[in-house]
């Protein structure tokens, strides 16, 4: 799972039976990543921390009875650290009321154990959806509106296009932040913070919603087209390899910088690449109730123009049915177009 790290900030103030070790020095500084040679070391209370770490499952935190048996097993795996999950539902039940006892029972028990915390913050996204946010911000579509896909349907995820959900999510993002720096800002008992968890769409691969449309034929912004004109060698390769398909462009909007993709192409239209999976398709909206494969193309992008290699049938295309990604067997990328009947 890939995720940013936010390290807590500091503050010297003990809270609801949490108290900060005694220190004898200076307080330490916050955790951090710090070079040293050729290495990136996370530097914990002024030493290099190999973190052992052992991840919880999504809901074993949500109830501090249930870690009681919990913590045991995770130090007799002889691990240093706990990946858990702090819930904005469960830290924010009621608009602007925060129940803190959760967070400080995961820090208090991390010590008893002598085990360091990476928290996750599940807000508004987990795994693409936002079934961790509260009722009262689930309940209330127009004040909190959600991610439309393509055909116009709407889904449960929260639009990042929305200063509403994004001003909610901060809120109690920055007051889960402050309880930290109230009752660990000395012991550093957290480690690390993940800010929300896999955002995306699902089948889509991007917001429909008319914000996001407009937002999507903007010019893309100044500053990021600065830095991928001075990063531009060492851009992860997947978003080079876009960037260099659609002819290096220096500005415009997305699809002109970026060439098209599985975000910009029709409804029966699909680019795709990858390995170790096979993908299939169902229509979700009226008419005929089986969809096939008319074309499946192997090919590349130059200059921002689709140029053609291999037309694919037959066993590589389970007869008319799947696509089985195999960097081996199919390098580059597949264009995908789809049809319906009964």
């Amino acid at each position: 799972m890939r995720f940013r790290a936010w390290i807590c900030p500091t503050l010297l103030l003990s809270a609801a039976g949490l108290s900060a070790e005694p220190q004898s020095q200076a307080p330490s500084p916050i955790p951090h990543l710090e070079r040293r040679g050729d290495a990136t070391q996370l530097i914990v209370d002024r030493k290099p921390f190999l973190v052992l770490a052992g991840e919880l499952y999504n809901n074993s935190a949500t109830s501090l009875e249930y870690m009681n048996a919990v913590w045991p097993r995770l130090t007799s795996m002889h691990l240093n650290t706990v990946l858990a999950a702090v819930s904005w539902a469960q830290l924010e039940p009621a608009e602007g009321k925060f129940d803190y006892a959760l967070v400080d029972g995961l820090i208090r028990e991390a010590r008893v154990h002598n085990l360091r915390l990476v928290l996750l913050w599940f807000g508004s996204w987990k795994n693409t959806w936002s079934s961790y946010a509260p009722d009262w911000v689930k309940r209330n579509f127009e004040r909190f509106p959600r991610v439309q896909l393509r055909n116009g349907s709407g889904t449960e995820r929260l639009t990042p296009f929305s200063q509403a959900n994004c001003d909610a999510d901060a809120r109690a993002f920055a007051a889960l932040m402050r309880r930290i720096h109230e009752v660990d800002g000395e012991a550093h008992t957290v480690i690390m913070i993940q800010v929300e968890n896999e955002v995306g769409v699902i089948p889509d691969a991007r917001d429909y919603s008319a914000q996001a449309n407009a937002a999507y034929s903007q010019p893309v912004p100044g500053d990021l087209m600065e830095y991928l004109r001075s990063h531009k060698d060492t851009l992860d390769s997947d978003l080079r390899t876009k960037w260099q398909a659609a002819g290096f462009k220096a500005s415009g909007n997305w699809e002109t910088v970026f060439g098209p993709g599985l975000e910009t192409t029709g409804p029966d239209e699909f680019y795709m690449a990858g390995s170790g999976l096979t993908v299939t398709f169902s229509p979700d909206t009226p008419g005929p109730p089986l969809a096939g494969l008319a074309t499946v193309e192997e090919g590349r992008f130059v200059d921002g123009q689709w140029v053609r290699g291999r037309t694919l049938a037959g066993d590589d295309t389970g007869q008319g049915n799947s696509i089985s990604l195999d960097a081996g067997r199919h390098p580059g990328i597949l264009r995908v177009t789809l049809y319906r009947y009964r």
